[in-house]
């Protein structure tokens, strides 16, 4: 067969070459069964970009303080407030926290309410108070009680005896604070109730004297949490431990853990679960599972409940013919053994569906199927089950952002992402995360071992630490396996930082047992390096050596490197060819568009396999 180059992703018929694509990370297939422009185990910390490149990823930066104490943030919620402003909050120790930017842009975690046990879990939804006319979050921790905040932040600028004033022209109602009932405020960890004022930038009835509390302007003020115990709730049993919280149509579900009943509120008022018999339209009521909830989740106007280990539910309200009375509707779902979700905290929703980690393990979408009428799941982790079977899902996070499925997985210290919109699964990413976040639109993860919060994705080095960056490709034996094959040289095309010095592994058979070889492209030779120069003005260079104006032909800004290395030919016959690319210094940047051989069959032939 004729020496040529066989370059991956491209493929080659009849000679030609037509451009293909990268396929993405799969681990079910046997290593040496898959396309070529698949990557495989062993790959880690790389990404398939929008330009359909294989690239290392991005590192992630400290959002916020630093912080050594060890302890993990175990709950977190994102909510986009009526008003349209951002209120992120985390969970560590004891300690629930909420994000906020200073008018410099600089970023602090902040106290909200401490005093949570050290191990309990929260989960949070809004819900819209039709008194205040705002949205407030209602969450629970386990315990016989529902805490409420109306998200009201802003900052100190002045006080007298009984009056505190805030910065800004805003009123304090316009920043989110309450208007009515019992209500304070906390100032540098003091609570101060307050009696008037909301439509002001003053709040009056001020008690404590806030004179005494030592506050300069500039000073964060929050709202203070409310806190309702289950015996000031309707209907609600005194008792019950809550765990799960959701809220539809302005009416919130609540559920324990260990209790197979589930508690709906009035619509408007979620101090209330009761309800007639018959059922009057918008009041309380409860569901008997078959087996305990695990988890909650709204979608198409209908309440979904996992249940067990098993169990999908859907729950419904049917207005009677002539509208007076309202049935609820229980339907279980068509599941089988461990098809319920793990957890409130695996279970999310794409645009169109439902998504959750299974107890099989496998992440699964439970939505509409075309011509059938009821919710139907799905696999989708298929194509790595044998990676599904080995991780450890304790505490794991799913979310859904941009197209692309997140699932943190703190015990294995690694976010593994699902890319919908080219329907397969990223190499995993090495990252020690625990809870993830949407943060003014971009992806962030909160620490698995320490109360920190990252944005992911952002600059060229994990927090000051390298990144570890390996594209493994599948074995081909390009067209042969039964023959021995040879090449002395190798091409490899793409986009690289002059820092970098990205090593290319050539393994030689599995595992490289006839051989390995390892070449290096270093960023900084500008003999490989094709690229234009970031300023072409008139009189910066010779005319005609470079574009007049200030362009370059790179997506991503980063020279593009064309390198064939030579290798020796002897005692390199090999049936099949595994190509590794690897980096692991701060700062690296690569991006592979295309590699390959120019493959040849070998003289030797392949008579010690016969037997």
């Amino acid at each position: 067969m004729p020496k040529k180059f066989f370059l991956i992703p491209d493929r080659e018929s009849d000679g030609v070459t037509t451009p293909n694509r990268y396929q993405g990370y799969r681990q079910k297939t046997d290593l040496t069964a898959m396309p070529a422009a698949v990557l495989v185990a062993g790959s880690q910390n790389v990404l398939t970009n929008d330009a359909d490149r294989v690239a290392i990823r991005k590192g992630f930066s400290l959002d916020g303080e630093a912080n050594a104490t060890i302890a993990p943030v175990r709950s977190s919620f994102d909510w986009i407030t009526n008003r349209g402003t951002e209120r992120h909050l985390r969970l560590w120790d004891d300690e629930l926290e909420y994000r906020f930017v200073a008018s410099d842009d600089i970023v602090t975690w902040r106290r909200l309410k401490d005093g949570f046990s050290t191990t309990s879990i929260i989960n949070f939804d809004t819900f819209w108070d039709t008194t205040e006319l705002i949205d407030v979050l209602l969450f629970v921790d386990g315990t016989s009680n529902v805490y409420e905040w109306s998200g009201g932040i802003t900052t100190f600028a002045s006080a007298t005896a009984a009056t505190i004033t805030k910065e800004g022209t805003t009123s304090w109602a316009e920043e989110g604070f309450y208007t009515t009932g019992t209500r304070s405020v906390v100032i540098d960890g003091i609570t101060y109730t307050y009696t008037g004022g909301e439509s002001t930038t003053t709040l009056t009835g001020v008690t404590p004297d806030p004179t005494l509390g030592g506050h300069t302007a500039g000073d964060v003020i929050h709202q203070s949490v409310r806190t309702t115990a289950n015996t000031s709730i309707t209907g609600l049993p005194s008792t019950l431990k809550n765990q799960l919280i959701a809220v539809l149509n302005n009416q919130v579900y609540y559920g324990a853990l260990n209790n197979r009943t589930t508690y709906t509120s009035k619509q408007n008022n979620y101090k209330d679960v009761t309800f007639s018999s018959p059922r009057l339209p918008g009041e309380g009521a409860t569901v008997t599972l078959d087996a305990t909830p695990t988890a909650f989740v709204v979608q198409e106007e209908q309440m979904f409940m996992s249940s067990g280990k098993d169990f999908w539910f859907q729950i419904a309200f049917q207005l009677s013919s002539d509208n007076t009375k309202e049935a609820v509707l229980v339907q279980r779902l068509k599941t089988g053994a461990g098809d319920a979700a793990q957890s409130q905290a695996m279970t999310s929703k794409t645009k169109n569906e439902i998504i959750y980690i299974s107890n099989e393990p496998t992440l699964d979408t439970l939505g509409r199927v075309e011509n059938i009428d009821t919710s139907q799941s799905k696999p989708i982790s298929d194509p790595i089950k044998g990676d599904f079977d080995a991780y450890d899902f304790t505490n794991a996070h799913v979310v859904y952002h941009k197209n692309q499925i997140f699932v943190a997985l703190p015990v294995e210290s690694k976010v593994i992402i699902f890319n919908i919109e080219k329907g397969y699964w990223e190499a995993p990413q090495i990252l020690a995360i625990r809870r993830l976040a949407v943060i003014d639109g971009e992806i962030y993860g909160h620490s698995s071992a320490v109360p920190e919060t990252y944005k992911l994705f952002d600059g060229t080095s994990d927090n000051g630490n390298p990144i570890h960056g390996i594209a493994a490709f599948s074995y081909q034996p390009y067209g042969r396996r039964d023959a021995k094959k040879i090449f002395d040289e190798f091409l490899t095309e793409g986009y690289v930082s002059t820092n970098t010095v990205l090593s290319v592994v050539l393994k030689y058979d599995f595992g490289g047992f006839t051989s390995i070889v390892e070449k290096l492209i270093e960023g900084d030779d500008e003999d490989i390096i094709f690229s234009t120069i970031a300023d072409g003005s008139l009189g910066k260079n010779p005319i005609g050596s470079q574009p007049i104006g200030s362009v370059t032909d790179s997506l991503t800004g980063l020279p593009k490197f064309r390198v064939v290395h030579e290798v020796a030919k002897q005692a390199q016959d090999f049936y099949e060819l595994q190509v590794q690319f690897e980096s692991n210094e701060v700062n690296d940047q690569w991006e592979i568009l295309a590699f390959g051989p120019n493959i040849q069959l070998s003289t030797n032939d392949n008579i010690p396999i016969k037997k």
